[in-house]
């Protein structure tokens, strides 16, 4: 009996972690293909962004604010990380890190129109479906926030339209 309850509450602890105050709980979808979300390879401090099937699970949740961010792996201490600043350009990776008040690499703008920048980046670089490609394990990188053509949000491959996440 007492098994089943320490069982049943670390359950609960591991799925219904709470946003910090004031974030939102999301599932990052790809305008590319809404049926993929954003998700690192594992979630490990280093690990890069790809895309994986929406399965609606907790390991694919972020908690995430409206404008500027810190956009954190749902139940960890890891965030969105651009690594150092000669890293902030077209095609560059993307990772997970341990999550810092104070790393610019870490501080993202989520905006109105679907897309998230890199707060200090200049130009301005956005999250970026590297290739366009929706396809399971596809890397996420950065590119332009002008977006192909300079057509801005209108580049599926940059538009990063947000699902609020909801209790099962």
């Amino acid at each position: 009996m007492l098994a089943t309850s320490f069982l049943m509450l670390a359950f609960a602890a591991a799925g219904f972690a709470q946003a910090p105050e004031g974030y939102r709980t999301v599932y990052v979808t790809s305008m590319v293909d809404p049926k993929f979300v954003l998700v690192p390879m594992t979630a490990t401090s280093g690990s890069t962004l790809v895309v994986k099937t929406a399965a609606q699970t907790p390991e694919q949740q972020w908690y995430i604010t409206s404008g500027n961010t810190k956009i954190q792996l749902a139940g960890t201490e890891l965030c969105l990380d651009a690594g150092e600043q000669s890293n902030w350009k077209d095609m560059a990776n993307i990772y997970i890190k341990e999550c810092s008040d104070t790393a610019d690499s870490q501080k993202w703008v989520a905006m109105e129109d679907g897309r998230i920048a890199l707060e200090l980046s200049s130009p301005q670089e956005c999250l970026d479906l590297q290739f366009m490609r929706a396809t399971e394990n596809n890397p996420v990188g950065l590119y332009s926030c002008a977006g192909l053509g300079n057509t801005g949000a209108a580049d599926k491959g940059i538009n990063w339209p947000l699902t609020d996440a909801t209790d099962p």
